[in-house]
């Protein structure tokens, strides 16, 4: 277990049963909080191209040619996994960063942030999207 620095609250680091390891919440979350900004390596669209490529997962677009590499000197928020039919937080996009927010319903201590990576990282196979 990891503790994560420079949130707006408590987070951890550990094995996820989603998947890998996920992001923690260690104390409740409020509703309509920003939790964590999206850190990382700025890269170009080629650069994050080709780290896609070669199996890099925690890219996430961030402007015209900038995207941000969560895994490359990032700050734990690329540990927030993926639900697509219950997510307890979702990305605001302010400026020049991306956050974590938490949903409607708060996140409690011990619960894992999860959000919805959309359909361009999860494409819908037939009529069910993927979990």
């Amino acid at each position: 277990m990891k503790a994560v620095r420079g949130a707006n609250y408590r987070l951890l680091v550990r094995a996820s049963p989603l998947h890998g390891d996920g992001l923690f919440a260690a104390e409740d979350i409020p509703w309509g909080r920003k939790i964590i900004a999206y850190r990382g390596t700025i890269v170009g669209d080629k650069e994050a191209e080709r780290r896609i490529a070669d199996g890099a997962t925690a890219i996430m677009a961030l402007g015209r040619d900038q995207n941000i590499d969560g895994f490359d000197n990032g700050n734990g928020a690329a540990f927030a996994n993926h639900s697509r039919q219950s997510p307890n937080c979702f990305l605001l996009r302010e400026k020049s960063e991306v956050w974590l927010v938490a949903g409607v319903n708060g996140i409690k201590a011990g619960e894992e942030l999860t959000y919805d990576y959309g359909a361009d990282y999860f494409p819908k196979k037939g009529k069910r999207a993927l979990d």
